[in-house]
């Protein structure tokens, strides 16, 4: 059984060098998604570009804009791409087929695996990010056991060789985002004692630190401690923070310079350049 286990592992790792899909089709039934999750608590995997292949009608397959794929992969409108780039590309939770269903045909999808990182337990993994019995995914792997360890290849399930519609991204998940959500609902509750105050301006990010993978920022006048709404009206993305300390007047222009959030809130907004537009609501 264990011998039969690592040479499945071994084919699994063989594929992963594979490019993804070829000139004409972005997946192809030789491929496999390999997730892992970044920073900021997101499925991400690496999209080979094949020669043919255009970061527009990739974003477009994966029901990505443009500019979404560009804050994956700054480096990419900085410096072009050609084949044989790798592309992140964040996998949303409804995008993932978990069972078959009678009408599954294993020709129309792809399988779909994780690859452990440190500190990874099979709880975590079950329940945590894909929300499966840990028996069912035993029982897909054939594992003896709840061992793991780093770099190991766990079958999840599938994904659909037709790519993710923009309407599966339409609704966001992730840890991140339901803290937001609380959030959120505090925010709402206490507007009710309280004035909200409205201001637009820009937002900064530290790019280059990668800048925290928590919900906060800073701010000149709402309390610290409270929950402000910070909203990009270019992709109609609303994140809810906690203030945890003030600027500086040095190192920015309170005049145009509204608030500085974390590099978690950046992503979640979308945010590419380290200053953007944004509208906020705090409450005093």
């Amino acid at each position: 059984m264990r011998k039969l286990l690592l040479i499945t592992i071994l084919i699994f790792l063989s594929k992963i060098t594979f490019a993804t899909g070829d000139s004409l089709r972005f997946l192809t039934a030789k491929d496999t998604i390999f997730l892992s999750m970044n920073n900021y608590q997101e499925k991400i995997f690496e999209h080979q570009l094949e020669k043919g292949q255009t970061l527009y009608s990739m974003a477009r397959f994966y029901g990505l804009k443009l500019e979404e794929v560009f804050a994956y992969n700054p480096r990419l409108k900085k410096e072009g791409y050609r084949p044989g780039d790798k592309v992140l590309i964040p996998i949303p939770n409804r995008a993932i087929i978990r069972y078959k269903t009678p009408s599954f045909r294993k020709w129309h999808y792809v399988p779909l695996c994780y690859v452990v990182q440190n500190g990874d337990t099979f709880y975590g993994i079950s329940n945590r990010l894909f929300k499966m019995p840990i028996d069912t995914i035993l029982q897909r792997n054939n594992l003896p056991d709840l061992s793991l360890h780093k770099g190991q290849i766990i079958h999840i399930g599938w994904m659909s060789r037709n790519g993710i519609p923009d309407s599966i991204r339409q609704i966001r998940g992730g840890p991140l985002w339901e803290k937001s959500y609380q959030m959120k609902n505090a925010y709402f509750q206490q507007k009710i004692e309280k004035y909200e105050r409205i201001e637009n301006g820009a937002a900064v990010w530290h790019q280059e630190k990668n800048g925290g993978s928590d919900l906060f920022a800073l701010h000149p006048y709402a309390p610290l401690g409270s929950i402000v709404s910070i909203k990009n009206p270019v992709y109609n993305r609303t994140v809810y923070v906690k203030v945890v300390g003030r600027m500086s007047s040095r190192a920015y222009d309170k005049a145009g310079t509204k608030i500085v959030v974390s590099g978690a809130v950046a992503k979640m907004l979308g945010a590419i350049d380290p200053r953007f537009f944004v509208e906020i609501k705090y409450l005093k």
